[in-house]
């Protein structure tokens, strides 16, 4: 959507999309396909840079006060503008994995960054997940560890197992890759801008520029998602870091002629 008029512009841009592969580096060799390394079934899913809602809306605008207006109060308070970027999206895929996942098939820790976790008998995709502000959730996890459980064993050699652990065997998580999405994010990004005009061919132009204007803080996905590591104190499914940049302020004079 765009309109624009003497006095400035506005336009903003909305788009609903849905990108699937079964990697997103471009590498389906040996060594990453999630779990079973013969089908790329549960490699299969959204796209690592896949954000299913993004709204960005762009504006500029002269204002009018004082127009007209001569001397030094001309010169101080009129030809003012304000222009600004705002984006609102979705947060980015992740997956919940088991490093402990698929030892009656590959050797224990071979891809530890390739085998899914998997939910617990009556558990779903949206249990999984944390419910709340984005504030609780940061602070008491964004995922629901409950909903989680390692990877179940696989009895292939039961008599030794008893006797010797290297002998005791996991299968493969029930989760497909990227089956969960981090938190969305919004930046405000806004200029204010004064302009002189000094002769005909020769202006002056003073902006201030606020990045991130109200110093919001966009989270990033879990940083520890391996349900090996689920228990009392632990850092599993919670949020520890931040993305993009505290707010900034940049001021900037341009002559030009």
């Amino acid at each position: 959507m765009s309109r624009r008029w003497a006095a400035g512009y506005f336009q903003a841009a909305y788009t609903f999309s849905r990108s699937l592969d079964a990697t997103s580096t471009g590498n389906t060799a040996f060594n990453t396909a999630f779990n079973n390394e013969s089908t790329l079934a549960d490699s299969y899913g959204p796209s690592d840079f896949d954000r299913t809602h993004r709204l960005v809306v762009s504006y500029r605008y002269d204002l009018p006060i004082f127009k007209g207006e001569t001397g030094a109060k001309g010169l101080l308070l009129s030809n003012w503008a304000v222009s600004g970027i705002t984006i609102f999206q979705s947060g980015e895929p992740f997956s919940v994995l088991d490093s402990g996942a698929g030892t009656a098939f590959l050797g224990a820790g071979f891809t530890p960054g390739t085998l899914t976790g998997s939910l617990a008998p009556g558990s779903t995709l949206a249990s999984a997940l944390s419910t709340g502000s984005i504030g609780s959730r940061v602070t008491n996890g964004y995922l629901n560890p409950n909903a989680f459980v390692q990877a179940s064993a696989l009895e292939l050699y039961p008599a030794q197992c008893q006797l010797d652990s290297n002998f005791c065997t996991t299968g493969f998580g029930n989760l497909a890759r990227n089956s969960f999405r981090g938190p969305g994010q919004q930046n405000w990004d806004f200029s204010l801008i004064k302009n002189f005009k000094l002769t005909e061919r020769q202006n002056l132009r003073f902006t201030t520029d606020f990045f991130n204007m109200w110093n919001h803080a966009n989270f990033g996905n879990p940083t520890v998602t391996d349900v090996e590591t689920i228990g009392p104190n632990s850092p599993f499914g919670k949020i520890t870091s931040t993305v993009g940049t505290p707010r900034l302020i940049q001021f900037s004079l341009r002559y030009s002629f």
